[in-house]
């Protein structure tokens, strides 16, 4: 996947309403958390049949504009969302700025000594 950036730069809403034009100025709120797209997370707390707590998932994506609500799938493929007050970090396995995917632990386990 595509390395997501997490920007707080304004952007504008325009829409209509009763056959006016209306803008809005508006900002992202800050990330709270350090999940990225392609980590493994668990639930807190189970959302239906599919997604149970204790479950871990793999985060899809994380939409710039809404950056505390993960979008997590499982392994049939389904997803759902979730916030990130909901998830635990279990694993990093995506891209991070100014990490090598060298470093992260899951690329270096054969360092480790039985």
């Amino acid at each position: 996947m595509s390395e997501v950036r997490f920007n707080r730069a304004p952007y504008t809403v325009t829409y209509y309403k009763d056959g006016e034009k209306k803008t809005l100025r508006r900002v992202p709120p800050p990330k709270l958390h350090d999940a990225v797209p392609d980590d493994i997370v668990s639930l807190n707390r189970g959302k239906n049949a599919d997604f149970k707590a204790g479950d871990e998932f793999t985060v899809k994506s994380i939409n710039p504009r809404q950056p505390n609500v993960l979008q997590l799938i499982n392994d049939d493929g389904v997803s759902t969302f979730a916030d990130y007050y909901d998830v635990n970090l279990e694993e990093m396995r995506g891209a991070r700025d100014g990490i090598e995917p060298i470093d992260l632990p899951i690329n270096n386990k054969y360092l480790l000594w039985p």
